[in-house]
């Protein structure tokens, strides 16, 4: 018996209704054909089968019998004698298996299925029921409404939402249900996923405006029949705050009572926040070390203040740490030379530090790491910057009488650490869901690199004659191939920068944190050679392809595409320009293979600081076809092959900026008083690792901890 909480009414002229699986929207329908799916390499008609032989995973025959039936209503009539065979809980997971099953026919069916759910625009999805069968459905009313729970519809329209949202492109994706006992023959139902070249012509994904976060409208008052709310536009994702799966949604709101903050960055602030200078908040301490053997504290804009051991910069550390300074645990250190930057730490263990940061203590009991994430925001960076002294960006110095003149917004000591469990609690899931992109971008990049080193070491014949080459990582190659050292293959060094460059000069800089193997991870800089790194030297051309040096475990490997007159590289970089007789792009191609690439890391020198000389590097082999024709042809093949992936690399990176500029913003409105979080209920973590292998790819890519520990220890 449904619950009339549940029900729903619903005017057919103003909604989106399919009965007959032929009608317009018919195709919402589970019993619609023309959507087949795939499930552990099984091929399943249509979502209905799907559905009715998840009911029976301990009874693989029947399961089995299901979907092997070519209609879908004779699917579900098959099921129906072994109803009470169903599994024990079914009725506890029968909404979950269709919201699943609903994801499993988007995901492969992405353009035909997302295409027909988009087409429904915002209107309500009802399926209409005959009979009265009013919980997946709704049925017609004497007054020609349709009235029931129409469970079917409102997941329809939950996932419509999500397509339009911020998280459509997560949907390509679809791991498993978290539930017991989930089989297919007997075996666990593996994750599904869309092809990467799936499109939905004319679609663009909805993102929430900075309006909708600032200003959520009130939510549906109905109680929802499932663990994960209804996705609505009235609850765009960006303006709530959902602590873990199974937790309701929390909408960000603004304060009620606010008043003037005094502040040329800030105009207003909550009514019962004060606003103070930094002296009275913090005050410098300067205590040093006499021998040096406390443990030695580095700092880093990716990693914060951690032992100099934990960072792979040991090489830049100064040799004896005596008369460094010395810091405790709820101590604030700044970088001098950086805190236009935001390079402020917390101290969470002792330790002595490089004698050029300023170590700051607590006046009066305040949350340390509050004030950390607010120095940290644009606007206070910004403030920052106006106040440091010095000629060159790279010496720049912020004094401590002017920090100390920095007028800071400070809430009452429970919300600070309120703030902090809410930052605390949205960083973890923001760190869970780039690592899942950054997975998804690595199964890509696999995949691509596989078609990219088949390609460049046995060319496009699989019936060519080969020959031996000799070499351990590329043990043969077609017979008319040349096989040679790199640097045959090479013509002149790259230019560089004098260091008579006009200081005005601006230029983009490519560094190594802006690359990865193939494509860019982030935009390059753009800077004036005054500001610049003493790095950023090498002049590169179209049509070069540059490798990283140094760290080449982070592979980073890209051939630069088109004509950029003002492009700049780190000296961490080779550049490499080939022969006339080899395409370029080739060139870039066999230096980003898979097999190349580890021959690289397995010639570098170093554990914590991996790094090969050009003149090594020079000394690897590498075979081309001797013919400008078929190389041609290679490439040609590359592109074709390659090219679905690297459009969706492409939007995974770019869903990871916006997911970075998302939580900057989001912070900053929090630390400043523009969104309250009092009211959120933040749940215990789960237990979980803090970091791992993806989380240290992550920060490996985010900066150049190098950079940071040259300026700090600059004047040691």
């Amino acid at each position: 018996m449904s619950q009339p909480s549940q029900v729903r009414t619903y005017v057919p002229t103003e909604s989106a209704v399919f009965l007959k699986t032929n009608e317009r929207f018919g195709g919402l329908s589970n019993m619609a054909p023309g959507f087949p799916l795939v499930v552990n390499g099984v091929r399943i008609r249509t979502s209905e089968a799907l559905y009715q032989s998840c009911r029976f995973p301990h009874m693989p025959e029947v399961q089995r019998m299901i979907i092997g039936e070519r209609s879908p209503m004779t699917a579900k009539m098959r099921s129906k004698p072994y109803h009470r065979a169903s599994r024990p809980d079914w009725d506890g997971v029968r909404v979950k298996i269709m919201r699943w099953c609903l994801r499993v026919k988007l995901a492969q069916n992405w353009a035909t299925f997302g295409r027909l759910l988009l087409s429904t625009g915002d209107r309500p999805i009802v399926e209409k029921k005959v009979r009265r069968k009013d919980f997946w459905g709704a049925t017609e009313q004497p007054d020609g409404t349709l009235v029931g729970m129409n469970v079917l519809g409102r997941l329809l329209m939950e996932l419509r939402e999500q397509l339009k949202g911020d998280e459509a492109e997560s949907l390509r994706f679809i791991e498993p249900l978290a539930i017991s006992d989930f089989l297919l023959f007997g075996q666990p139902i593996e994750a599904v996923q869309a092809a990467p070249n799936a499109e939905i012509p004319g679609w663009t994904p909805r993102r929430p405006s900075q309006t909708d976060a600032i200003q959520p409208q009130p939510s549906d008052p109905q109680p929802s029949l499932f663990e994960q709310p209804m996705i609505t536009d009235t609850q765009p994702i960006a303006a709530t705050a959902q602590n873990e799966p199974g937790k309701s949604t929390q909408p960000l709101k603004p304060y009620e009572d606010r008043r003037a903050a005094g502040l040329p960055w800030l105009s207003e602030i909550p009514a019962h926040w004060q606003v103070r200078r930094s002296k009275y908040v913090l005050r410098e301490v300067d205590k040093r070390s006499e021998t040096g053997e406390e443990t030695q504290l580095s700092m880093s804009q990716v990693h914060g203040l951690v032992e100099s051991a934990k960072i792979d910069t040991w090489r830049l550390r100064s040799e004896s740490y005596a008369g460094g300074k010395l810091c405790e645990p709820g101590d604030l250190v700044l970088n001098r030379l950086k805190a236009h930057l935001g390079v402020f730490a917390h101290a969470s263990i002792p330790g002595v530090i490089s004698p050029d940061y300023t170590v700051f203590r607590p006046v009066d009991d305040i949350e340390v790491r509050y004030f950390e994430h607010l120095y940290k925001t644009p606007s206070y960076k910004a403030e920052l910057r106006k106040r440091t002294k010095g000629i060159v960006e790279g010496f720049w110095r912020l004094y401590s009488d002017d920090f100390y003149d920095v007028r800071v917004v400070v809430p009452p000591k429970d919300e600070q650490s309120k703030i902090l469990a809410f930052i605390d609690s949205y960083d973890r899931r923001v760190r869970r869901l780039i690592r899942n992109k950054r997975r998804l971008i690595g199964l890509l990049n696999e995949q691509k690199q596989a078609i990219i080193n088949r390609a460049v070491t046995r060319g496009l014949n699989p019936n060519a004659p080969m020959k031996p080459t000799g070499i351990d990582w590329m043990p043969e190659v077609p017979a008319h191939w040349e096989v040679k050292p790199l640097k045959h293959w090479l013509r002149e060094r790259a230019k560089a920068l004098s260091d008579k460059t006009s200081p005005e000069y601006e230029f983009d800089y490519l560094d190594i944190s802006c690359v990865g193997t193939g494509f860019l991870t982030a935009k390059p800089e753009r800077m004036k050679f005054e500001d610049a790194p003493s790095r950023a030297r090498q002049i590169v051309q179209k049509g070069d392809t540059i490798l990283s040096t140094v760290r080449t475990y982070l592979k980073a490997v890209y051939f630069i595409d088109e004509e950029r007159p003002d492009l700049i590289a780190s000296t961490g970089f080779a550049v490499l320009r080939p022969v006339e007789r080899v395409e370029p792009r080739l060139l870039g191609y066999v230096l980003q293979s898979s097999t190349f690439i580890e021959r690289v890391i397995r010639a570098s020198i170093g554990v914590a600081y991996p790094a090969i000389s050009e003149a090594r590097l020079g000394t690897l082999h590498v075979a081309f076809a001797p013919d400008l024709v078929e190389q041609k042809a290679i490439l040609d093949h590359i592109a074709a092959e390659t090219a679905a992936f690297d459009k969706a690399i492409e939007k995974a990176q770019n869903e990871i900026t916006l997911i970075r500029e998302y939580r900057e913003r989001l912070i900053a409105d929090v630390v400043t008083g523009k969104l309250d979080v009092r009211h959120i209920e933040i749940a215990a973590p789960v237990d979980e690792p803090i970091s791992d292998d993806d989380d240290a790819l992550e920060e490996d890519l985010e900066g150049d901890d190098a950079e940071v520990m040259e300026g700090a220890d600059a004047d040691n």
